[in-house]
């Protein structure tokens, strides 16, 4: 997994830690897929610059 990749996963782990949320919680409320999440905490699958922005976009609106 690449550096970036990596980060993303902790920021994403970390976020549903400190909100207690599961990966369907924050797919629902970052109208992104499960299926996106779980690409994006693995570093597999596929998923766009885009939806790595919406995803930071919305946790950092609601921290």
């Amino acid at each position: 997994m690449s550096h970036q990749l990596e980060e993303l996963s902790d920021a994403i782990i970390d976020y549903q830690v400190q909100h207690h949320v599961t990966d369907t919680d924050l797919a629902f409320a970052s109208h992104l897929s499960v299926e996106k999440i779980h690409a994006m905490k693995t570093g597999e699958g596929e998923f766009t610059p885009e939806e790595i922005n919406q995803l930071y976009d919305y946790m950092a609106a609601s921290h």
